[in-house]
């Protein structure tokens, strides 16, 4: 008798395909934030990741517009989840993103012209943004309006939390400096605070540059593994 042959599936694919459950729970948070940190494990939409994290306050503003734009869009797809057909899902859900996005676009020209320059061609291409579709597909169109949005509020709180890390990380290690461009998301210049001294003449600017990008990334990747290994290993089997 033949035995039935089975493919092989990979594990995070299965995950995927599978329905998530309710994300309320502790252990749901961590999971999310830091061990499943899908921009950390699933490497998706990296691209403004590596290419405007080169300060702190530009990485918290694009941290913010991910944050709106998860909420929103998850709203909006869960809401009218039943009124989407299948064969149309995936272009409703990147006209919707897209809407919203020009919406945040036009009101930066208008209010904070600056700071839509430093965040360049990455913030309107944010409306196909691989991370995102996949949220839209997976978990907000198959979940009513609340679970969708606290899956959102999750997410685009651990993308913020890589954006902040990376963007502190970089900024420090090239100028020796924190927060020095945050009169571009405030829009006043009531906090300039001076580079340190003690790293300004020996900043490292490789960390500015693209290379400097992947660099600090793949020592995020390896601190985040390696707590987690640590943990593991001292964790009673």
């Amino acid at each position: 008798m033949k035995e039935k042959k089975t493919d092989y599936i990979n594990p995070m694919i299965k995950k995927n395909l599978q329905p998530e459950s309710k994300p309320d729970s502790k252990e749901d948070v961590v999971s999310i934030l830091f061990r499943d940190n899908p921009l950390l494990v699933q490497l998706l939409g990296l691209s403004p990741l590596l290419a405007i994290s080169n300060s702190l306050a530009v990485s918290l503003a694009l941290g913010l517009v991910f944050m709106l734009i998860f909420l929103s869009t998850s709203l909006l797809v869960s809401a009218s989840r039943d009124l989407i057909p299948p064969p149309v899902s995936l272009a409703s859900y990147v006209f919707i993103s897209g809407s919203l996005i020009t919406v945040i676009d036009l009101w930066l020209q208008a209010y904070r012209p600056e700071l839509r320059n430093a965040l360049g061609i990455y913030l309107p291409i944010a409306a196909a943004n691989g991370l995102l579709l996949d949220r839209l597909r997976i978990h907000a169109s198959r979940h009513p309006v609340v679970m969708a949005l606290r899956s959102a509020l999750l997410h685009a709180l651990a993308i913020m939390l890589v954006l902040v890390l990376l963007g502190s990380f970089r900024e420090l290690i090239a100028y020796g400096s924190l927060l020095n461009d945050l009169p571009l998301l405030t829009g006043t210049e009531f906090y300039n605070p001076p580079p340190l001294t003690s790293l300004e003449s020996k900043g490292l600017r490789l960390a500015m540059l693209p290379a400097g990008a992947f660099i600090s990334l793949g020592c995020l990747i390896a601190l985040k593994n390696y707590l987690y290994l640590s943990r593991s290993a001292k964790s009673p089997h």
